[in-house]
């Protein structure tokens, strides 16, 4: 802005160069702060404009090229503001209209004499101040408006008559009343229903409005009630303050409401409810500052000084004063953010923290809003005392950090994933279940990680969280160095919280792995018992139950008829109910895991469980082929293999046996179907892949021959019997299924559950010679 002392620069057009000149001295004569340049017609005077910048012209009128008229209608155009006076020595009304027309700011004929010279500078100089007190009047309006967007309290303007004229953003959205709605109304409009706080009315003349009206001087914290566009009733604390035009008289005024209907006095101590209220007030008060590009002056509101420790009108100073007071930690990144403020001419907002009049270090947040005009640059800014919100920062950082703490150092495995599977986070306890650094995980995806089977699996139980936006819990397998491991996965959605997200839509899975292996093989574990205990009561149910009704019968016989032959059938029954009972006992303890296995010789395996069934069966014998000299050794739980082997050649004996006399080989024959020339009863200690035994029926009708040998991963028994037919070969192996008349039914289940045990299988095709051959692998060679 230029002062009432700074010099005028003066353009003076005129195509007479002697009279423009002889002007030019007089006038700079009469007011020393006239600065009087010269041009000799409207196109040189354009291109002066353009390169320089001057405070008023004075232009001729009639002149060659263009008119001063046309000329003043071409400064209008680039230059509206710049003052004109017309100063020629034609003059008629017509010209005068036509200036006036055109904008011009003063007209003066040209007269003879130098009294003329005297009344132009003082057109000049009235003309200059006029447009600065204008512009003036300008910048303060525009900085108060400015200030009034900014802060965020509601703020009002009111003329003479009491119409608001004025309200910003903060008043709209309070009150609920649109611009042109508010501006309909006055102070004292009856829908208001302002009343104090004991809800009588209150007098025109009492009205906050009508009192800053009336005294021209600024009210604080007026309270009364009003009722709300929507019906409520609120209480308002109102300050006003006077807006005075240039002859003295309060023009406007300007007032902010305070909405303190929480915090009105509910029949407690008046002074001790103000005291509060004044407390909440002043917690809660906006500061404001402006600082001056040009002149470095910085100047804080009563408010922004007081909240900063200094007593009102105390602080007074530069900007590096207001540097002083900033914590130096925030120095440089304070300033640096303002210089780019400056030189992008955008908003500034920062947070920082401030060191005020007592020491205390305090957080502040400011927002500045560059303002310009044509003299000067300045940034108003408000400030809000955010020293409790920084404090629950750090306390939610401090409560974050320990979350994070306990997060890493669970052994529960914990992960989160991105929507596109990678890896984000993975904790100690996962690092630990996979064998992985951090680095090895994040960053990659289950595919990369694991078998695709089972990253499939896993990245089909994230999709589902992704798109639902519902937590799952399901079961999901990994497989590490080998071993399947079942995990039960609880996977939650998590979102985006940004400004700039959706937050309806998950940018993440969060997951917590439990180890369930060992219970998922206790409940196997404890289904195969069921299962047990199911064939148990099948046996009981069913399998006893008809021995158990021979024998009942043949009591009643017995009773009846006094034939003792019926005893022999009696006992027949008992013994196959304690043959039964015994496999059953038998077959319960075969399905227990083996808990300790040694080296056996399966030639010495097989001989002594020959001789416990030899023992059963009449002129039977055993008989090894000698060929490389050379005896297998399996790793098995001996008594156990003992008698997987005497249920295998009991069950060749009792059912081969059924093979007809003409249908049988006296001699002993090798799984190849060779016959051997004589059986023997010694035991030949030669190799377990071509041992050899046969057996004669006991009944003589017939006789069964039994192979013994190794193969690859296991060995086999294998006889010449009638076989087994397919059909029946899924069954063969349940508990109670048998096909002689006196069997148990149980041999071959024991026989399954022994190998079960072992970690071997067993299965059942047709021997070479179309008897039955039973396949044991999955046997450990010592």
């Amino acid at each position: 802005m230029t002062s009432t002392r700074d010099a005028i620069r003066l353009l003076h057009v005129d195509d007479e160069p002697d009279f423009a000149e002889t002007a030019a001295a007089f006038l700079e004569k009469e007011n020393d702060r006239l600065r009087v340049e010269t041009a000799s017609n409207a196109e040189n005077a354009l291109e002066r404009l353009e390169s320089s910048t001057f405070d008023c012209i004075v232009s001729d009128y009639d002149m060659p090229g263009r008119s001063g008229i046309e000329f003043l209608e071409a400064v209008r155009e680039e230059y509206p503001e710049l003052p004109l006076i017309l100063f020629t020595g034609k003059g008629s009304e017509e010209v005068a209209s036509d200036a006036i027309s055109a904008g011009v700011t003063d007209y003066l004929q040209k007269e003879a004499g130098t009294d003329q010279y005297t009344l132009l500078a003082n057109r000049v100089q009235n003309a200059v101040e006029a447009r600065q007190s204008a512009t003036e009047a300008e910048r303060r309006r525009h900085r108060l408006e400015q200030i009034l967007k900014t802060v965020p309290s509601c703020v009002v303007q009111l003329d003479r008559d009491g119409q608001f004229v004025f309200a910003n953003q903060r008043a709209i959205d309070v009150l609920g009343l649109s611009q042109s709605e508010l501006k309909d109304r006055l102070y004292n409009d009856p829908e208001w229903e302002i009343r104090d706080l004991d809800g009588h009315p209150i007098p025109d003349a009492e009205l906050p409005f009508r009192q800053v009206l009336e005294t021209g001087q600024p009210l604080s914290d007026a309270r009364h009630t009003i009722h709300w566009p929507d019906g409520t009733e609120k209480v308002l604390s109102v300050n006003g303050a006077p807006l005075f035009d240039d002859d003295g008289a309060v023009e406007s005024v300007v007032c902010t409401l305070t909405d303190i209907t929480d915090k009105r006095d509910r029949k407690r101590d008046l002074q001790e409810t103000e005291r509060r209220l004044q407390l909440a007030l002043e917690a809660s008060e906006t500061g404001v500052l402006e600082w001056d590009y040009e002149t470095d002056e910085v100047v804080l509101s009563d408010t922004l000084e007081r909240l900063l420790g200094f007593e009102p009108g105390e602080f007074g100073g530069t900007l590096s004063a207001v540097f002083e007071l900033i914590h130096p930690e925030d120095r440089t990144e304070v300033r640096e953010q303002i210089e780019r403020a400056v030189e992008t001419d955008s908003v500034y907002d920062g947070e920082f923290r401030m060191i005020d009049a007592d020491g205390d270090v305090q957080w502040g947040s400011v927002r500045g809003q560059p303002i310009e005009d044509d003299d000067s640059t300045l940034m108003v800014g408000v400030h809000h005392d955010i020293t409790e919100h920084k404090e629950r920062e750090r306390d939610l950082r401090v409560i974050e950090r320990r979350l994070e703490a306990i997060l890493e150092n669970t052994t529960t495995p914990m992960f989160m994933k991105d929507d596109e599977g990678q890896y984000l986070f993975v904790n100690h306890g996962y690092r630990e279940l996979t064998g992985l650094a951090d680095e090895e995980i994040v960053g990659r995806t289950d595919f990369e990680l694991f078998p695709e089977e089972t990253a499939e699996t896993t990245w089909a139980n994230d999709r589902a969280v992704l798109q639902a936006g519902q937590p799952i819990e399901t079961e999901e397998q990994l497989i590490i160095d080998g071993e399947t491991l079942q995990f039960l996965s609880t996977k939650v959605p998590i979102y985006d919280t940004g400004e700039r997200s959706d937050p309806d839509t998950p940018v993440a899975v969060f997951g917590v792995a439990s180890n369930i292996t060992d219970i998922r093989k206790q409940e196997q574990e404890l289904q195969r018992e069921r299962d047990r205990l199911a064939e148990f009561a099948s046996v009981v149910s069913h399998d006893l139950r008809s021995p158990l009704s021979v024998a009942q019968g043949r009591l009643q016989l017995a009773r009846t008829t006094g034939d003792e032959s019926h005893l022999e059938g009696i006992e027949t029954a008992l013994d196959r109910m304690e043959r039964i009972i015994d496999d059953v006992l038998l077959l319960a303890r075969q399905g227990q895991d083996i808990q300790e296995t040694a080296p056996v010789s399966l030639h010495d395996a097989v001989a002594d469980a020959w001789e416990m069934v030899s023992q059963d069966a009449e002129d039977g014998t055993l008989a090894f082929t000698d060929t490389d000299k050379r005896d297998v050794t399996i790793t098995a739980d001996r008594p156990r293999l003992l008698q997987l082997l005497e249920n295998l050649l009991r069950n060749s004996v009792e059912h081969g046996a059924t093979r007809s006399p003409t249908g049988a080989d006296n001699g002993v024959k090798h799984e190849s179907g060779e016959p051997r020339s004589q059986a023997h009863t010694n035991v030949d200690h030669g190799t377990a892949g071509s041992q050899t035994k046969s057996v004669d029926a006991a009944d003589g009708d017939g006789s069964v021959n039994i192979t013994v040998g190794a193969i690859k991963g296991g060995f086999y028994v294998a006889d010449d019997g009638p076989g087994v037919p397919e059909d029946e070969r899924e069954t063969l192996f349940e508990a109670g299924y048998s096909t002689a008349d006196n069997g148990s039914g149980f041999g071959l289940a024991i026989v399954d559950r022994i190998a079960e045990a072992h970690g071997w299988a067993v299965d059942v095709a047709e021997s070479a010679d179309g008897g039955a051959r039973f396949e044991i692998t999955g046997v450990e060679f010592a």
